[in-house]
């Protein structure tokens, strides 16, 4: 209800109007936004009639406080940027009654009388909603502190930058730097204990997501962490990759609402957030006794261009776009087929014990990243640079259901001269999704070899296989070992594996069906797993012996292989050895 005056003598409108102005203090902004807000005298006459009245509250209102913003181009509600830089979403009458009284010096008045300070809930809850109102307001898509990149790969400057509808953004960031150097990114790179140069090269990869993950709405894949032993740096790479972008850590859960409910409570406190980190992620978490990590919420967020979250008691229902990076680091557990298909992996694979490791660049992630976070970053948008130079060529060869991103991304790292990106791709898939890799130790078994079922269900019991393929109703019977490895081969017919064995590294691919295998012979079912690629693994890790044992006992590397010898223990051991042999860059 609205409040009334009672004192005993009228008192003119002109005078109850002519109290002091008083200041407020602005949102200090670098370069952002205008003006010191100052109250300004309004009278709300409830003869003019609605239309008129909240177009004249709107025009003084925005006039009093240049920090306050419509709610998107053709949204309704209004966004108020605070001192501190962060934003208030005013959606109901309860958030715009102090607004209004900080901004205004107001009075509701009928025939010349003054009947109440503040217009009804319900007029105001209307007047949030309605074009006479928001239309005096600057829209604001998106309010920064972190700078972004525009449609055309330019960066957006400090202050308010109207590209059109969707594209009007008020940024409160510094001007951003660039720099030509990849110093910094490698010093950092060069102490993890990647698997392969591909985990490297997708580390470098996942970061340069986060700074265009305004790009692909519902196109980006979760970056996936994951490692051979704890403490071997996973969350150290998810910090990489985030940089200045802040985020939203999840806790994750065996069912979705909890989990949506922790996002929609975090973004609605800061509308900065581009990333969704689920730390440490476990089978057990919450109670949960599912073999693999899945989540329709998870996947919502890979594949849905905009998202609407209406958890109950998380506050206002929210409507989204897709702007969001997920990230996902684990030892225990696999993915489901559906994220694991969508994915970009990361392995770290360290030697010996993780505790006693020494790095030259002292902590990683307590230390090195928030000293050298602006410098690498710099080093990062430096990349774009130097790929917008060659004119923005693509990368048609890189391989993934993402493909715009997957193009863009391998593009630039190649501009960068950074090869192996998303070359782990089906050798990732193979390892972290435990059907395939027991698919991959079945054909390791016998390459080339067209067994019918019943032969391959026996081979699956000797390799240890059966509960992983085999359901524990037909595991425990022949017939029932010979039908189910039907199903899972017959599953996935043409496609490939990557298999290792004490001696060979094999990619195979799994072919059969009922045909007439043998000529003159009627049909029936058989499978093999043809030989696509061997590697004979004894050659190499003969060589690599060699190199290592020169490595220990001179303390030097061998001159014919410098760039050979990168293992981590070597330049944690001999330090001294980076003198006459610099370490070279693996990007």
């Amino acid at each position: 209800m609205s409040k009334t005056y009672t004192t005993g003598r009228h008192v003119s409108i002109e005078k109850l109007l002519a109290s002091p102005e008083s200041t407020q203090t602005t949102v200090r902004g670098r370069g952002g936004v205008r003006g010191t807000p100052k109250r300004k005298k309004f009278e709300w006459r409830i003869e003019r009639g609605g239309s008129r009245n909240f177009r004249l509250c709107g025009e003084r209102l925005a006039s009093a406080n240049p920090n306050l913003f419509r709610n998107g181009s053709d949204g309704h509600g209004i966004v108020q940027v605070l001192p501190s830089e962060k934003t208030r979403l005013i959606l109901k009458a309860a958030d715009l009654a102090p607004v209004l009284i900080d901004n205004l010096t107001m009075l509701v008045t009928k025939d010349g009388k003054v009947v109440g300070e503040m217009p009804a809930a319900g007029t105001l809850n209307a007047m949030l909603k309605t074009e006479r109102f928001l239309g005096q307001f600057r829209p604001v898509d998106r309010v920064v502190r972190t700078s972004i990149y525009l449609d055309d790969y330019s960066l957006v400057k400090p202050g308010y930058h109207d590209g059109g509808n969707g594209q009007r953004i008020l940024y409160l960031g510094e001007e951003p730097a660039t720099s030509d150097s990849m110093e910094t990114i490698n010093q950092f790179l060069d102490v993890m204990d990647f698997a392969t140069p591909a985990d490297r090269a997708n580390t470098v990869g996942g970061a340069l997501t986060l700074l265009l993950r305004h790009r692909w709405f519902g196109e980006k894949p979760v970056i996936l962490v994951t490692a051979t032993k704890s403490h071997a740096g996973k969350g150290t790479i998810t910090e990489f990759i985030r940089g200045a972008v802040p985020k939203a850590d999840i806790l994750y859960e065996s069912v979705d609402w909890p989990m949506q409910s922790q996002f929609q409570r975090q973004v609605s406190i800061n509308a900065d957030i581009g990333m969704i980190c689920f730390d440490n992620v476990r089978l057990d978490s919450a109670g949960g006794r599912a073999k693999i990590i899945r989540s329709g919420f998870v996947e919502s967020f890979v594949t849905s261009p905009e998202l609407v979250l209406a958890s109950p008691g998380a506050g206002t229902p929210l409507e989204l776009k897709n702007e969001f990076v997920v990230a996902i680091n684990t030892n225990d557990g696999s993915l489901s087929p559906d994220l694991l298909n969508r994915s970009l992996s990361i392995h770290l694979a360290p030697q010996g014990d993780v505790q006693d490791r020494q790095s030259p660049i002292g902590n990683p992630k307590l230390e090195f990243l928030p000293q050298h976070g602006q410098q690498i970053d710099a080093e990062l948008r430096g990349m774009i640079e130097r790929w917008k130079q060659a004119g923005c060529p693509l990368d048609d060869a890189v391989k993934h259901p993402m493909s715009r991103w997957a193009k863009t991304i391998g593009g630039i790292l190649k501009a960068s001269g950074i090869e192996g990106f998303l070359s782990n791709y089906g050798t990732r898939k193979t390892a972290d999704d435990p059907i395939r890799e027991a698919i991959a130790i079945l054909g390791a078994a016998k390459p080339g070899k067209e067994l019918r079922p019943k032969e391959w269900a026996k081979i699956a019991v000797e390799q240890g296989l059966a509960k992983t393929l085999f359901s524990p109703t037909e595991r425990d019977t022949e017939k029932g070992r010979e039908r189910c490895i039907g199903v899972v081969l017959r599953r996935h017919l043409e496609e490939t594996f990557d298999a290792k064995t004490e001696t060979k590294r094999l990619r195979l691919r799994l072919e059969g069906g009922n045909r007439r295998w043998t000529k003159g012979k009627n049909p029936h079912v058989r499978y093999v797993f043809g030989v696509l690629n061997e590697q004979d693994l004894r050659r190499k890790t003969n060589a690599e012996n060699t190199i290592h044992l020169s490595c220990r006992t001179t303390g030097a590397l061998p001159p014919s292989q410098s760039v050979r010898c990168s293992n981590a223990w070597f330049w944690r051991a001999h330090p001294a050895a980076l003198g006459a042999n610099p370490r070279p860059s693996r990007l």
